[in-house]
Formats: C-alpha cells, sequence, structure tokens
C-alpha cells in the first residue's frame, strides 16, 4: 500500500485528504503529545542541554529517557512522512486529468501544510 502511494498509484482526493491533511496532522498531534510530556520534566533545559550537562547514567531520571526516545522516534517518522507524502500528493497531481488548477492548488497546500508542521515542531 506505501509503494501504491508514493508512486501516485491513489487518486488525487483520497492521497491529499487521507493520508496528506489528516496523516501529517495525526502525526503532528503525536509529535506535540510526546513533546508535551517531556517539557514538564526537562523544567526549561533544552534536550541537548540536558543530555550534555546534567545527565547522569548513574542516577538518570528513566521517564525522561523514555520520552525523549519516543519523542525523536516520533519526530523522525513524522519528517519522514512528510516528504514520502510530498512526493505522493506530487505523483498523485501529476497523473490527475480533471482540472489542472485542483492539481496545483493541491501540490502548493501541501507544501504549505508541511512547512508549517514543521515550523510548528521546530
Amino acid at each position: 500500500m506505501y509503494k501504491k502511494l508514493i508512486a501516485g498509484e491513489f487518486g488525487l482526493k483520497e492521497t491529499f485528504w487521507k493520508f496528506g491533511v489528516f496523516g501529517t496532522l495525526a502525526g503532528l498531534l503525536i509529535v506535540k503529545i510526546f513533546g508535551a510530556l517531556l517539557a514538564p520534566r526537562l523544567a526549561g533545559i533544552s534536550i541537548y542541554a540536558y543530555y550534555t550537562t546534567y545527565f547522569n547514567p548513574i542516577s538518570m531520571d528513566r521517564t525522561i529517557l523514555v520520552y525523549t526516545v519516543c519523542y525523536l522516534t516520533s519526530l523522525f517518522i513524522l519528517l519522514a512522512y512528510n516528504v514520502s507524502m510530498i512526493l505522493a500528493v506530487w505523483r498523485s497531481a501529476n497523473a490527475y486529468e480533471r482540472s489542472p488548477w485542483l492539481s496545483r492548488i493541491a501540490k502548493t497546500i501541501m507544501l504549505l501544510i508541511v512547512y508549517i508542521c514543521i515550523k510548528s515542531v521546530f
């Protein structure tokens, strides 16, 4: 299914709405949830500063470690998913023959959604 999605074999409507918009929003929600769970534990310190300055493997807080792994993993998956959705929507829009305007609008909006998603995470 993923291979067909990336190849643009699904329709533009399904690719754009189901996978592009709702899939990206669901992934962003997961990243935000793990970020919200991690933020109070770090108490205003960045992840980089915590692991370079305050981290002690002998007396570590395991919940911070688990939340960090979950947060960074979900962030990496979201970024990879966004790149694949740009490719999928782009190829699906190129195969769309009904309206050239809709295909251009779908490409533009997908790029905008990914930009806003990445901007809100970083």
